[in-house]
């Protein structure tokens, strides 16, 4: 009798795994549509000169010195960049991973900030804070007279904002593994009489190397992908990287603007993807044996140092992170830049022109229109392929998972430069073209952030027990009410947790959106970056204020909703 009741189900099983094959069949397609297609599209443009195969525009590109500038300023900055950040990262992990520090929890979150505040924002407040005419500045003039506030509009200042804001991703994943090394290996280190400084460059760093090379890679690419501060801090400047070279090409309408921008692309994807195999290949050669389970014990004490140490990471963490936002929401007070921050130059006008301009509120309900959006295709397309890793692995499921993860590695110019290409021509049978509206802005948007849903996607389904599931089947639960009433509530944290970072993602970004936005079509970081080039600082302080309160109250929402879903979950397993 049992095997007869399994028959039926078994037959239903393989009805619903055909359908979902179709399913991801189509969005593989149109994952190549929405991807691959523009990219050849760009490629194409960049070796095509009068409708024939041409290697001249690439080539001029790489023989005109100012052009090979760019490069050069592109990777010195990026590479020390990234040796800042890791060393930042490396150091602040240290210390949570292994020292007998109070307060890690809080510590650990607020290492944590630049990772959900926009860089652009963040560096449009380091912009306030070495104004020679700021607060900090006076302070400091206050204490020395002729101290003079070093120039942000430079490369250190770059440099120094990419290291201050990218440092957490060299920091989750070297906490990550540090926590991972045995502590078999630094108690023979200390019995073969090295101390704390031997042990770490001679062991932890050494097996910590696989983490710091992915955490280095991710910082390498991410700055790659940067636009808003290069923008913000190299234009005026006159110093210029491959994005911001790509940018101008693009807005300059001036000779073969989107050939050469073709060509730069195809530059700066090389060293894109050449970077991420090195960092790879030695991330590989690095690998080294650790425990599956993070030790959360300290491993060594600081006696009467820790209060030191203690207070030395909270200045630190005070002033990377904190004190600069400070300077922005005073900055969205000021009625003038230079008047002072005496009450007398205060006021709401800043905050009230955001909401009554046009643009500024045009912008507020785009990014979140977009934000909600794409992270409901996203969490639905990206729970789907998640799932059927997971439950249904395959090599076509690879592919897709491939496939998908593609665009997010690709830098964000790129991709807006491809779709521009590809999709301003009016579409076959309606005859009109999404280019230059929000729905244009949507498609990049999942393309290049559908991958991030995959990712927390598929740990929601891995910690999900698939006897819930055969348990379901068995009581005759439709496909439906199997997905409604067991998968959806066990792998909802997950889900949701990759959902909200998608949100974020959405709802202010700014590289690819800075080539494809157009009237009416503006989003949060396109109005701030158009404040700020164009001198209305407080109103780009202001927007940046309103835009930080949102992120701090979505974060707080989905923490209450997490530990309310925790308490939940506990009751029910007990």
């Amino acid at each position: 009798m049992e095997k007869r009741a399994l028959r039926p189900a078994g037959r239903r099983l393989s009805a619903k795994t055909l359908a979902l094959y179709i399913l991801v069949v189509f969005g593989l397609l149109a994952v190549f549509g929405l991807f691959f297609l523009p990219l050849w599209k760009l490629v194409e443009v960049a070796f095509q000169e009068e409708g024939r195969l041409s290697f001249g525009i690439l080539q001029e590109q790489l023989t005109d010195p100012k052009t090979l500038k760019v490069i050069w300023d592109t990777l010195y900055i990026n590479i020390l960049s990234s040796f800042f950040a890791t060393v930042i990262g490396v150091v602040m992990a240290y210390f949570v991973a292994y020292a007998d520090i109070r307060g890690k929890k809080l510590i650990h979150y607020a290492l944590l900030l630049p990772l959900i505040i926009p860089g652009y924002i963040i560096t449009l407040a380091w912009m306030q804070f070495f104004a020679k005419s700021g607060f900090v500045a006076s302070l400091v003039q206050s204490l020395v007279p002729n101290a003079v506030m070093p120039d942000i509009y430079s490369y250190w200042g770059i440099i120094f904002v990419f290291s201050v804001t990218k440092y957490p991703l060299i920091y989750t994943l070297t906490l990550s593994t540090f926590r991972k090394i045995s502590t078999d290996m630094e108690l023979a280190a200390a019995i073969s009489g090295c101390n704390k400084i031997k042990t770490f460059f001679k062991v932890t760093l050494p097996m910590s190397l696989s983490g710091v090379a992915n955490g280095l890679l991710l910082v390498f690419i991410s700055c790659l992908d940067n636009f808003g501060t290069v923008a913000f801090l190299g234009i005026p400047a006159r110093i210029t990287v491959l994005s911001t070279d790509i940018y101008q090409s693009i807005i300059s309408f001036t000779g073969n603007g989107f050939g050469e921008a073709a060509a730069k692309s195809v530059i700066l994807g090389v060293i894109g993807v050449v970077s991420s195999l090195v960092l790879w290949r030695v991330a590989k050669m690095f690998q080294t044996m650790q425990t599956d389970l993070e030790d959360l014990s300290p491993r060594f004490f600081l006696g009467r140092r820790k209060i030191l140490v203690e207070g030395l990471m909270w200045l630190a963490i005070f002033i990377i992170n904190f004190v600069p936002l400070l300077t922005l929401i005073v900055t969205g007070f000021m009625k003038g830049i230079g008047g002072g921050y005496g009450l007398d130059n205060m006021t709401l006008d800043n905050f009230i022109f955001v909401f009554s301009n046009d643009k500024s509120f045009n912008a507020i309900k785009n990014s979140i229109f977009l934000g909600i959006s794409t992270a409901v295709i996203c969490v639905i397309l990206g729970t789907i392929v998640a799932y059927l890793m997971v439950r249904r692995p395959s090599i076509l499921i690879r592919v897709v998972e491939s496939v998908i993860s593609v665009p997010y590695s690709i830098p964000g110019i790129i991709l807006g430069l491809a779709l521009i290409l590809t999709w301003a021509s009016p579409l076959p049978i309606i005859n009109r073209t999404i280019y230059a509206t929000v729905f244009m802005l949507l498609v990049s948007y999942v393309v290049r952030f559908t991958s991030l849903q995959i990712r927390n996607s598929t740990t929601g389904v891995l910690q999900t027990d698939i006897s819930m599931e055969e348990a379901a089947e068995i009581c005759g639960a439709t496909t439906f009410r199997k997905w409604t009433s067991v998968i959806i509530p066990l792998i909802f944290p997950a889900t949701a947790s990759g959902m909200g970072l998608v949100f974020l993602n959405a709802l202010t970004e700014l590289t690819t959106s800075s080539l494809l936005w157009s009237a009416g079509s503006e989003t949060l970081g396109v109005v701030i970056y158009n404040y700020t080039s164009a001198g209305y600082t407080t109103s780009a302080c202001a927007l940046s204020t309103v835009v930080c309160v949102i992120i701090l109250v979505l974060v707080l929402l989905y923490q209450g909703v997490s530990a309310v879903l925790r308490r939940k979950l506990g009751r029910n397993e007990s």
